[in-house]
């Protein structure tokens, strides 16, 4: 017979590869290998650079679509925010004698606004997230059509553009750099604080978190606001990637940031989310891209793909919550 030991040692392995972060890392893996031995120039430095970018943005967003996702909502204007905050910027810089510093102070500002208004919309309101946040995205569209008169404003200064260029040691790029340490922190965040423990009560039911003794108002506001600023991070990203703001900044990303986060395990039912898992679910969507166009497959086709993935993801996450109910 089994020792004890044996057998539990045999069931945390199983746990493991239950896990969403072991399966996701198998399939990077595979395809990476595949990619990088089948196609040329796949694991080159500059390709491999490349890769840490693109996905840079969305990582960066889809770490704030995790952290709303696990109390149960979700945000369709994280792209729409991010948009108005990198406009912002863009024209204080280019039209006022406002110092460096002060606009990016600005940008972030305006992000955990956005974020905030959202939140009190939600709850106060009483609108469906998903409503409540489509709402506030046209709105923001509209305001940054207005405030540029639908042209593109260019960054000036210098230091914004070398956030996008640059590399530590030479080899790590800025962008990538900072997506680590925004998901680093938000990783501690959620595993050893009070705020972040008590997002997956919310998640679990509001009136659940209430009876626990959690300002679920409160928590509201801090969470939307909380996403809103990783939103103004996201757009400073972008202005250093792109170089200017357009009307149509953003436009996307928040749905692959959702995509991410629920291909990485974030439960659209509440609850349930890691920021390990939307990192990965984040490099398996930017690795299919890159590997697709690698393999000069139909972006069409990728599109079909990456679709099929997510609804796959959803799907699955919908079978684990029957279960579980």
């Amino acid at each position: 017979m089994m020792s004890n030991r044996t057998v539990a040692h045999q069931n945390a392995l199983s746990q493991v590869f239950k896990r969403t972060e072991f399966t996701l890392g198998v399939i990077i893996i595979v395809l990476f290998v595949l990619a990088g031995t089948l196609t040329k120039n796949f694991t080159s430095a500059y390709n491999l650079t490349n890769l840490t970018k693109q996905g840079s943005i969305v990582g960066v967003m889809a770490v704030a679509q995790t952290v709303i996702i696990i109390t149960g909502g979700i945000d369709i204007s994280g792209g729409a925010v991010a948009g108005l905050s990198c406009m912002v910027m863009a024209l204080l810089q280019t039209r006022t004698d406002t110092p460096f510093g002060l606009t990016v102070l600005a940008c972030l500002a305006v992000a955990v606004l956005c974020g905030f208004c959202n939140g009190v919309i939600i709850f106060d309101l009483n609108v469906p997230a998903m409503i409540a946040t489509l709402g506030t995205q046209t709105v923001i569209r509209g305001i940054v059509k207005l405030l540029c008169g639908g042209l593109n404003v260019t960054y000036t200064d210098a230091r914004i553009l070398d956030i996008g260029t640059g590399k530590l040691f030479g080899f790590i790029p800025y962008l990538a750099l900072i997506w680590l340490c925004v998901a680093a922190c938000v990783f501690i965040i959620l595993r050893y604080t009070t705020f972040g423990r008590n997002l997956y009560v919310i998640g679990s039911g509001i009136e659940v978190a209430r009876l626990s003794g959690i300002k679920v108002r409160k928590m509201f506001y801090l969470v939307y606001s909380f996403a809103g600023l990783l939103y103004g991070i996201a757009a400073i990203m972008l202005a250093a990637r792109v170089g200017m703001a357009q009307p149509g900044t953003g436009e996307g990303y928040d749905m692959s940031a959702i995509a991410a986060a629920v291909i990485g395990g974030a439960s659209l039912a509440g609850g349930r989310g890691a920021v390990t898992g939307t990192l990965l679910g984040t490099v398996l969507m930017v690795l299919i891209t890159n590997a697709g166009t690698a393999f000069q497959i139909d972006p069409y086709i990728l599109d079909v793909t990456t679709g099929v993935l997510i609804i796959f993801a959803v799907a699955m996450d919908m079978i684990k919550t029957r279960k579980k109910a």
